[in-house]
């Protein structure tokens, strides 16, 4: 299961990895475009509509970049515990503190995206601020957080009784 598991994961990540980098770089020829005050052609397409701002394509990139990192980086996290179920050992001191590092990365993320709407709302003319709690992230945090020191406390007993005679 763990190896059905850590193939999952791996495409997420890829396919994360792939869509975001289609993404950023097509914000990117946007942004370029935009900045130049010049349609872009590229072969047949030629990017010359300008129904976006600066600050809104600016914010919608910084917002994919923030979230195509953190999907990467909770992705090698889990694969990592994923090696250590794989190798028959998983209650190890570094499993508690992946998890605890996926729980911040939620955790900043969410965060993130908060200021990034606000800042859109303040810099962009008739943008009104509308920021959106997004309880399932905040939970699957607290859920993390709970479970790295369930991880800790399970590693803390399995080697006190290792010394036990």
């Amino acid at each position: 299961m763990a190896a059905v598991m850590t193939v999952l994961v791996t495409i997420v990540m890829w396919m994360t990895a792939l869509i975001g980098a289609i993404v950023i770089l097509a914000g990117g020829v946007e942004l370029i475009s935009i900045l130049s005050g010049t349609p872009i052609s590229i072969g047949a397409i030629k990017i010359d509509d300008h129904d976006i701002t600066l600050q809104e394509l600016s914010a919608g990139l910084l917002g994919a970049l923030v979230v195509v990192v953190a999907v990467i980086f909770v992705c090698l996290e889990l694969r990592k515990i994923l090696a250590t179920l794989t190798a028959g050992d998983p209650f190890v001191p570094e499993n508690a503190v992946r998890l605890t590092r996926i729980a911040i990365a939620i955790a900043v993320t969410q965060l993130l995206r908060y200021a990034i709407a606000i800042v859109v709302g303040l810099v962009v003319d008739g943008t009104r601020i509308q920021l959106s709690f997004d309880l399932i992230a905040w939970a699957s945090v607290a859920a993390l957080f709970i479970l790295s020191q369930v991880f800790r406390e399970g590693t803390r007993l399995r080697d006190e009784e290792k010394m036990t005679i």
